[in-house]
């Protein structure tokens, strides 16, 4: 927890530094310099924050019996949508190969 709180409030301090040598007119070489360094630090406290080894990252990672019972159902019905829609084209295959008693 520690290094999240710092990690959002060295990404503050950033921003507030690039914010101010802009503002206070630093349109020099080093403007681009600043820029890269402020876009460096954002990224390094963002995966600091949310990065995969984050808590965030953890709880989302997590998966619950119900969601698992869950997908375990969406599984079943599509798998048994598949045979029935298989079992739909094999008669009507089947019925396309037989002669019919239609009248001609």
């Amino acid at each position: 927890m520690r290094l999240t709180r710092f990690a959002l409030g060295a990404g503050v301090v950033v921003v507030a530094a690039f914010i101010l040598a802009v503002a206070i007119g630093a349109h020099s070489a080093l403007t681009p310099v600043i820029a890269i360094v402020a876009l460096v630090g954002l990224i390094a406290c963002g995966n600091l924050l949310y990065g995969k080894h984050s808590h965030g990252a953890a709880a989302t990672a997590r998966m619950r019996p119900a969601q698992e019972a869950q997908n375990r159902a969406i599984d079943e019905a599509q798998r048994r949508a598949q045979q029935e829609r298989a079992q739909a084209r094999q008669l009507r295959g089947q019925a396309r190969r037989t002669p019919g008693d239609s009248a001609r």
